[in-house]
C-alpha cells in the first residue's frame, strides 16, 4: 500500500513552505481549528471551504496556500488525532504498567481523544464512506494503528493468551469497534435504548471486552463452570 502525506503548505516564492513563519503556523492552525468547529456544527458533506475561511477568519485564497481540498485539510487533521491517540496508548506501556492495565488506560485515552477532536472526527466517519480522496488516507492510518495493536496481541500471545487468535483480524474487528462505539455515542447521541450512560461507564465497557478479547487463557473459561455445577449438585 503506498503511503501519503499531507502537503504542509505550498511552496511561497522564496521557496520556502509558508507553516514554517510564526504567521505561517498561525494560519495553519486558525484552519484547523475552525475545520473541527464547522465539521461539528455542520458535518463533513454541507461543510464548504468558504464556510471553514469564515470561521478562521481568512480567505478562501489563504486556504489554498495550505491545503488543496477539504479532504487534504481533514487528512491532515486525521493524522493529528492518530497521532495524539498513539501516543496516549503507548504512554501505560512505557510506565510499566501490566498488560491489562496498560490496555485500560490505552482505552480511555482514545476515548478523551475522541472528545476532543469529535468534529474531525465526525468528518472522518462521514468522509471515509464517499470520498475516495479521503479514505485512501484513512485507511493508510487505520493500518499503522492496526498494526501496533496487532503487536501487542501477539506479545500477549507470547506469554500464552489467545492462543490461536488471528491478530491482524481481532486487531481490526477491535478498532473498529472502538471507532464506531465513540462515533455512536459522541457524535450521533448515543443508542436509542434505556440505559445508565455515563462517560465511566462507557470507558468501562469498552475497556472490559478489549481485555477479555486478548488476556485469557484456554480453560479459564470452564473452571468457573466447573465449580457453579458442583455446588448444584451439592445442594441437591
Amino acid at each position: 500500500m503506498r503511503k501519503h502525506t499531507v502537503p504542509a503548505a505550498r511552496r511561497t516564492g522564496t521557496g520556502r513552505p509558508e507553516k514554517t513563519t510564526r504567521k505561517g503556523r498561525e494560519t495553519d492552525e486558525a484552519f484547523r481549528a475552525a475545520a473541527r468547529d464547522v465539521f461539528a456544527r455542520d458535518g463533513y458533506l454541507s461543510a464548504r471551504i468558504s464556510d471553514i475561511a469564515a470561521a478562521a477568519g481568512k480567505s478562501v485564497a489563504s486556504f489554498y496556500n495550505y491545503f488543496d481540498t477539504k479532504a487534504d485539510l481533514l487528512a491532515a487533521l486525521a493524522e493529528e488525532f492518530h497521532e495524539e491517540a498513539t501516543d496516549l496508548a503507548i504512554r501505560p506501556y512505557r510506565r510499566g504498567l501490566s498488560g491489562e492495565e496498560a490496555l485500560r488506560e490505552a482505552v480511555a485515552g482514545f476515548w478523551r481523544t475522541y472528545v476532543k477532536r469529535r468534529g474531525e472526527l465526525i468528518g472522518v466517519f462521514q468522509a471515509s464512506m464517499l470520498e475516495e480522496e479521503f479514505l485512501d488516507r484513512w485507511l493508510d492510518i487505520r493500518a499503522e494503528a492496526v498494526g501496533r495493536i496487532a503487536a501487542e496481541i501477539r506479545r500477549a500471545q507470547a506469554e500464552g493468551y489467545c492462543p490461536g487468535v488471528d491478530s491482524v483480524l481481532t486487531a481490526s474487528a477491535l478498532s473498529a469497534m472502538l471507532e464506531h462505539f465513540c462515533y455512536i455515542w459522541l457524535a450521533q447521541g448515543g443508542e436509542r435504548v434505556e440505559t445508565a450512560f455515563d462517560e465511566d461507564r462507557a470507558v468501562a465497557a469498552l475497556a472490559t471486552i478489549w481485555v477479555k478479547s486478548i488476556y485469557w487463557r484456554p480453560g479459564e473459561e470452564e473452571r468457573p463452570r466447573r465449580r457453579a455445577r458442583r455446588r448444584i449438585r451439592w445442594e441437591r
